[in-house]
């Protein structure tokens, strides 16, 4: 499994230099890629918030005995709910518009949280690429923390 996030810049940004705390608010779609197939998973503006709320939930279900955790996406009535059990993670997608809640995929937790760290870290490193202050950024360096917390999980070191 591969996860690979997507960031679209506002046609403002084009041009002009990097800004973190715009970047953060940028539209970001997830991707998955499962037994070769690549299917968009979520998409939201604000994507920094998602993100810290994602590696936040994952961490809690490392931490907590599992616990299912829900992240509301951006500009959508989508609710996305993460359940663990029996190792594995079971994603649903709940539209409000329409009242219907579909399962988006079950796999291993272990794959999907080391997909979503390699993708995490690569994403930070590339935002430091982009501006060599970020470490300056609260939530720059809240991700950095969580992605070595989920590294530690993913690892067997706590």
């Amino acid at each position: 499994m591969r996860m690979k996030f997507e960031i679209e810049l506002y046609e403002d940004m084009m041009g002009k230099p990097f800004c973190l705390d715009t970047y953060f608010n940028c539209r970001m779609n997830i991707l998955i890629s499962q037994n070769g197939v690549e299917k968009e998973f979520c998409t939201s503006t604000f994507h920094s918030s998602i993100l810290l709320d994602f590696a936040e939930g994952l961490i809690n279900m490392y931490e907590q005995n599992q616990q299912p955790f829900v992240i509301e996406m951006y500009e959508s009535t989508y609710e996305y709910t993460f359940t663990y059990f029996q190792k594995l993670v079971t994603i649903t997608r709940y539209e409000g518009y329409n009242g219907e809640t579909i399962e988006m995929m079950k796999c291993r937790f272990d794959d999907f949280v080391e997909a979503f760290v390699t993708e995490y870290e690569r994403y930070h490193k590339a935002i430091l690429k982009q501006d060599s202050s970020a470490f300056k950024n609260e939530d720059y360096c809240i991700k950095r923390d969580q992605i070595n917390i989920l590294k530690n999980h993913v690892n067997g070191v706590i």
